[in-house]
């Protein structure tokens, strides 16, 4: 999983006049299920290089400045990814 395979399921999503992505629908459970494993890891990777890039406390608020694009189109599909799991029943992977 790399960001460029976010940013074309992202983009996909936004101009996708179906609710349903179709690169999603095409995957079989199996390879849904890796690929919710893979976009959990590069959203906290995502996550983790905006906090140490800039980030600051506000009240008791961590405040993630920096890679908000990244961030972003990795929380976009994960949640689409969720979505996708759930419309069709599977279960999410544990992930450790």
């Amino acid at each position: 999983m790399n960001l460029q395979v976010l940013e074309d399921l992202c983009n996909e999503l936004l101009q996708s006049e179906d609710e349903r992505s179709p690169t999603l629908s095409a995957m079989s459970d199996a390879d849904l299920q890796t690929l919710y494993v893979d976009v959990l890891h590069q959203f906290g990777l995502e996550l983790i290089i905006g906090l140490d890039a800039h980030s600051h406390w506000l009240s008791d608020l961590l405040v993630i400045v920096a890679n908000q694009r990244p961030i972003h189109a990795a929380e976009t599909v994960f949640y689409a990814v969720l979505v996708e799991l759930d419309r069709r029943g599977v279960d999410e992977p544990d992930v450790a």
